[in-house]
């Protein structure tokens, strides 16, 4: 999802917080129902870009209220894009295994190449994956080649 996307996605977000209708919804204790019944989830979060705008339409009486709508599965994965695929976390695994690296080294080590924090691997972002494992495998490379 591109930057111009993640402001759209929170501008509509914040419409739908802000309408009378979510209040009143919100308020009767019935916004997740609400949810489950048209889109299949329990939060606003998970709905892609033109899920949220059809649920402002529904909220502003622009669309017809309708239950089981058809699920966005192409947008509601842009969301995924960011999270690192089970695969990549396995390899990255293995390779601190092969590297002997205690995962206090590794986390210096992410807290040097990244210049952020990392407290546990799932903190990791696809990104910054790909790229300590990169740093990794340049370390293993570097280490096969001194022997």
């Amino acid at each position: 999802m591109t930057k111009n996307q993640e402001i759209y996605r929170k501008q509509l977000l914040c419409k739908i917080h802000t309408h009378p209708r979510y209040k009143n919804i919100k308020q009767n204790e019935a916004w997740e129902d609400f949810l489950y019944y048209r889109f299949s989830v329990n939060s606003s979060k998970e709905l892609s870009i033109n899920e949220l705008k059809i649920l402002l339409d529904i909220l502003e009486g622009k669309r017809k209220d309708e239950l089981n709508l058809a699920i966005d599965f192409k947008g509601r994965a842009m969301l995924l894009s960011n999270a690192k695929s089970q695969k990549q976390e396995i390899y990255l695994k293995a390779l601190l295994e092969e590297l002997d690296m205690p995962l206090l080294s590794f986390y210096l080590l992410c807290k040097k190449t990244l210049k952020k924090t990392i407290l546990k691997l799932e903190d990791l972002n696809k990104k910054d994956t790909t790229i300590m494992i990169m740093v990794c495998e340049k370390i293993l490379k570097t280490r096969t080649l001194r022997k």
